[in-house]
């Protein structure tokens, strides 16, 4: 929810369609907590202000005047009755605004993200180039002194993951042989600590 000046008051993310009217109301609760009496609300579902006067608000939204009008692009998607009703264009106070504003801070933030993502595309990629420039030359060294291949690298992956994968189930001498060890350290510790008990 933005002021006619583009201040953003009340924002509320609605991950689906469908979830109906509980996050308008909800920010029509506020805007009615906060600023008080004689406002407006431009809502591109202004004509179905009946909402909100049948639901928990109605009395509290009547008191407070509260008017709900359609923004100015609704009138070219929807009946003159409704334009007649709710359109800015015929309520007084309203001036030459168009209760656009929400739309176009969707535009702005759009516009900021699609340049973030920008940025960010562009940095990850000047980052990727100056590894391979810094790096490239010491790799191509570490391979040959090694005697390794591009494709060792490729397969060390699948390798590591098989072992693990026939590590995860011990088998019975494996562990009891590991925890007779750990045993014989813990004895050893316990007879450098307080004295041979033997």
């Amino acid at each position: 929810m933005a002021c006619h000046h583009g201040f953003v008051e009340c924002i509320v993310e609605m991950k689906q369609s469908g979830e109906l009217t509980k996050y308008g109301l909800a920010a029509v609760n506020w805007l009615l907590d906060v600023c008080g009496q004689d406002k407006a609300v431009g809502h591109d579902i202004g004509c179905a202000s009946k909402m909100i006067t049948a639901s928990s608000l109605g009395t509290k939204a009547q008191e407070k005047q509260l008017k709900v009008v359609v923004n100015a692009f609704h009138r070219f998607a929807h009946n003159h009755m409704c334009q007649l009703e709710n359109h800015p264009l015929y309520q007084l106070g309203f001036g030459n605004e168009d209760l656009e504003t929400w739309f176009h801070w969707k535009q702005f933030l759009d516009l900021h993200f699609s340049q973030w993502d920008s940025d960010k595309y562009l940095e990850l990629s000047k980052q990727a180039l100056c590894i391979i420039q810094t790096n490239l030359a010491d790799l191509e060294q570490f391979k040959h002194s090694k005697n390794i291949t591009d494709n060792n690298f490729k397969t060390w992956h699948q390798e590591e993951l098989e072992y693990l994968k026939r590590c995860t189930g011990e088998s019975d001498p494996t562990s009891i042989a590991v925890q007779y060890i750990e045993l014989l350290e813990k004895l050893n510790f316990a007879e450098a600590t307080y004295g041979s008990v033997t």
